[in-house]
């Protein structure tokens, strides 16, 4: 019987040069990391680097980081994250529910 494993696409942590981008690549498709980079540097070079250069960022963005060592762009997503979660939190217990309003009821109290 063939053993199934999940694998994730992620940003290598021992691989890496800049973000991790292709050394997570190369991890992925089982392809030289090294091979990877020259390849993407002569077609940035080709295509004027900027391009090259922001697909480079998004990349390394989108990617999530290696799970067994985040990195620094790692931690500011879960920094990120645990500041939306406190933001939702105290939004949520400072917000009533009302039950069995009725238009009357409105009018009301815009009068008061």
């Amino acid at each position: 019987m063939r053993e199934s494993r999940h694998r994730r696409l992620t940003r290598s942590a021992s691989d890496r040069i800049i973000g991790g981008v292709f050394g997570g690549f190369g991890k992925y498709f089982h392809i030289s990391a090294n091979l990877l980079r020259i390849v993407y540097v002569i077609l940035t070079i080709l295509t004027a680097i900027v391009p090259g250069m922001i697909i480079y960022l998004i990349l390394m963005i989108i990617m999530p980081p290696d799970p067994a060592n985040p990195g620094i762009l790692g931690m500011l997503h879960t920094l990120n994250d645990l500041g939306k979660q406190a933001t939702r939190t105290d939004h949520s217990q400072s917000r009533r529910q009302l039950t069995d309003v009725e238009e009357k009821d409105i009018k009301r109290n815009e009068r008061s």
